[in-house]
């Protein structure tokens, strides 16, 4: 098999340094056109942004015959969503591919930021992606074909004084799920990465040790190696969560514990009989509403032409 992105248009964001450039040299050397958008501001959310940073992966791979477009707006509004777009339609006619990288970091207690932090951290690593989404959608539908890579993180489990970083790496995953579904009739296949890999993020850590470990261990070109057959017309998957770094690639899904079931359930029951509840040495996969639905109306005492129809589960298709 032989990944080949020859003819397609990829708009990578965040891809002035870091995995984003991975991303965009990965695809360019496989033939893609590529978007290369970065505002060019701190990685911790300051606003002094500049076209630098996308200017020079853009030059970059045309330097290496490639073809590339450098595009500095700040992701996190409809309108500038639009018109990252529309970069990609007035250089190239057309767009294949987006990834959803860029990102920032806002650590510390849970009340330690002013409220304009928070708002701005959200815009650029939730809604600027989803905003993105919206704007790509209806070209890729059109044209039926589309493929979209949505980085959250690992964060998404919790670290602790990181909980706006945490709730917009996991709000991906939800944004990833329900276009998964919404997407796959129309030829667009959505999935998710929590990478494991030295970026600019990592390179604000005040341990220089652990900065060259990552470095030297933990290359963002092996997450963009791993990701470029999702992005491919090859992949036939959608909805997954996929979790790499390093050369390792594994797949994060959603589980069901144990479980009790009493139709006069009231607190007393569910103190008795939480070790049920929690009980993880049978673990039962979910991976859509549907799934869920399923399980849980299994119980009900209804004819099942009764039962509500959550829908097909067309992740798995």
């Amino acid at each position: 098999m032989s990944i080949d992105f020859t003819g397609q248009v990829a708009i990578v964001t965040g891809a002035g340094g870091g995995m984003g450039r991975a991303y965009s040299l990965e695809l360019a050397r496989r033939g893609a056109s590529i978007i290369v958008n970065d505002y060019g501001g701190g990685v911790l959310g300051e606003q002094n942004g500049t076209a630098g940073p996308a200017e020079a992966v853009a030059g970059e791979i045309e330097a290496a015959g490639g073809r590339a477009v450098a595009n500095s707006l700040a992701v996190g509004t409809a309108v500038n969503a639009r018109a990252i777009v529309q970069t990609a339609l007035d250089a190239y006619g057309r767009v294949d591919i987006l990834i959803n990288n860029a990102g920032t970091g806002i650590a510390g207690p849970f009340t330690a930021h002013e409220d304009e932090a928070i708002e701005r951290h959200y815009a650029t690593n939730l809604i600027g992606g989803h905003h993105l989404m919206r704007a790509a959608w209806p070209h890729m539908a059109d044209r039926g074909y589309g493929r979209i890579l949505n980085v959250s993180s690992n964060g998404a489990l919790g670290v602790g004084g990181n909980a706006p970083y945490g709730a917009a790496k996991a709000g991906m995953l939800g944004l990833t799920l329900d276009a998964a579904i919404e997407g796959k009739p129309l030829g667009i296949l959505v999935n998710a990465v929590m990478p494991t890999s030295f970026s600019r993020l990592v390179e604000q850590i005040p341990d220089p040790a652990a900065v060259a470990w990552f470095r030297d261990n933990l290359q963002p070109e092996q997450v963009a190696a791993a990701m470029a057959w999702f992005l491919s017309p090859a992949c036939t998957e959608t909805g997954r969560i996929l979790l790499t770094g390093g050369g390792r690639l594994s797949s994060l899904v959603f589980a069901e514990t144990g479980e009790m079931f009493d139709r006069s359930i009231q607190a007393e029951t569910v103190g008795e009989r939480i070790r049920e509840v929690l009980d993880e040495t049978t673990l039962t996969p979910v991976h859509t509403q549907a799934e869920a639905g399923a399980r849980y109306f299994r119980h009900m005492p209804w004819k099942a032409d009764q039962a509500p129809d959550f829908g097909p589960d067309v992740r798995r298709g």
